[in-house]
């Protein structure tokens, strides 16, 4: 991945966030006008910062790196929009909601016959 693209990826992950550069620069502590250096590629970022961004934006370290070829998928369950949807919502549950979803699905798939009922995983 280019320069470019990875500077993009900071300006649209911002955006998706609803976030202006004065809220992010609060958030790591820096002057705005270091936000806006990064975005456009003349700051480097270091890898504590990308940490706090990452975090700040709810985006996995991985998305600012992943070309997103929607031609290419990565995980198996971005291959169907209904399954994609689903762990991208499990992922922002509670805990608590997410335990009791997969607890869920687990019965469903034992008792439907679809896997091993004794095997553990």
């Amino acid at each position: 991945m280019d320069k470019e693209t990875f500077c993009a990826k900071l300006r649209i992950a911002r955006q998706d966030a609803g976030l202006k550069q004065e809220h992010v620069a609060k958030h790591l502590n820096l002057p705005i006008s270091a936000v806006s250096v990064m975005e456009s590629g003349a700051r480097k970022v270091d890898v504590f910062e990308l940490e706090k961004l990452a975090e700040l934006y709810d985006k996995p370290i991985e998305w600012f790196f992943h070309q997103h070829n929607p031609l290419y998928k990565r995980r198996w369950y971005d291959l169907d929009p209904i399954l994609s949807e689903a762990v991208e919502l499990l992922r922002k549950a509670p805990t608590k909601l997410q335990r009791s979803a997969a607890y869920g699905i687990i019965g469903f798939l034992k008792q439907g016959g679809f896997v091993d009922p004794d095997k553990q995983f």
